[in-house]
């Protein structure tokens, strides 16, 4: 297939394909036959990958949903540690993505470094919105092409991807290997068009570029409105001024803050399961928990949930080698 780069819609091959054709395909994405004049394909793949749990019930995602990941990575990566995206091309100081970054610093007089996480919600907004209206244009067909057309549909005038049903199966169970070949390949990428200066702990900086919200929003939801006054794990009574908010399904593996896979943990129990996955036993109370009529409140923070899709997620961490199943050292006596 041609570069698709250049293409307003693509459709995804609908035959059955096998997971060696999926694999195929990865490895001439992450090949010297893959040509990159920027790092944006290895950005929109994160993207993609880090919203792999937000598709609806057609595997749909809209562009909105994608840019906005792929917006907080590059100004993490641009801005705040000065990591250039392109080689210095003669008479071309910045790509079109850096020089809308740096446009909003300018609107805003706000410090280059200012991590994305402490901007105001108008300012995120206004970075996505640009992001997504200037990077749209080549990057979604880009990808499409390199992957022989196996990822995904896509509509530039619609805004959105809808994912090829076996390769977001593939996605799903190989999550961690891809995410890690991809990071891997964007810092060799990078380290071509930088100096030194710049690249210490590159793929660190790759894995960090999109961080952890502030939690404690979901700490007053579920403390005050489900009245979760004891640890979810061990029972015993949570004290107001020592309560965790902790990520049900690691927060390493899904990336992402939800509502519906948020806990509240003691400080002991959040710290002995860390990146652990707690017995199935508690996967079916926090699919009862998420049922309460309490949630219907919270509609907004529960986009495309589904406890089906829950428990396909538990099951790919499993596949995906979270295979030390945790359980709390001790319990309340009941």
């Amino acid at each position: 297939m041609a570069s698709g780069h250049d293409l307003k819609a693509g459709q995804y091959d609908a035959r059955m394909v096998s997971e060696d054709e999926l694999w195929s395909a990865f490895s001439y994405l992450f090949s010297t036959q893959s040509k990159n004049s920027t790092s944006y394909k290895f950005g929109f793949l994160k993207s993609l990958i880090d919203n792999l749990y937000n598709v609806n019930e057609n595997l749909v995602l809209t562009f909105d949903q994608l840019f906005s990941k792929f917006a907080e990575s590059y100004w993490n990566l641009v801005l705040k540690y000065g990591i250039r995206q392109q080689p210095v091309i003669k008479g071309k100081s910045s790509t079109v993505l850096e020089s809308v970054l740096h446009s909003v610093v300018e609107k805003y007089d706000i410090a280059a470094e200012v991590p994305f996480e402490s901007l105001t919600d108008e300012m995120k907004l206004y970075v996505c919105v640009n992001v997504k209206r200037k990077c749209k244009v080549n990057v979604v067909g880009a990808l499409y092409g390199d992957l022989k057309g196996l990822i995904y549909s896509f509509s530039k005038k619609e805004e959105w991807i809808q994912f090829s049903p076996y390769m977001y199966e593939f996605l799903c169970k190989h999550k961690l290997v891809i995410e890690k070949m991809n990071y891997y390949e964007w810092a060799r990428y990078m380290e071509k068009v930088n100096d030194d200066s710049v690249l210490d702990h590159l793929l660190t900086k790759i894995e960090i570029s999109t961080l952890r919200n502030n939690l404690s929003v979901y700490r007053h939801i579920l403390f005050d409105e489900f009245e979760s006054k004891e640890c979810f794990y061990c029972g015993k009574p949570l004290r107001e001024d020592a309560i965790h908010v902790d990520h049900f399904i690691p927060w390493s593996f899904i990336k992402d803050d939800q509502l519906w896979n948020f806990v509240l943990a003691c400080p002991g129990c959040n710290e002995s399961k860390n990146d652990k996955l707690p017995a199935i036993t508690y996967l079916e109370r926090i699919i009862e928990r998420n049922s309460s009529d309490i949630l219907l409140k919270y509609a907004n923070m529960l986009t495309n949930y589904k406890s089906q899709k829950m428990r396909h997620i538990y099951n790919w961490a499993v596949t995906n080698g979270y295979n030390t199943i945790w359980t709390p050292s001790s319990k309340k006596t009941m």
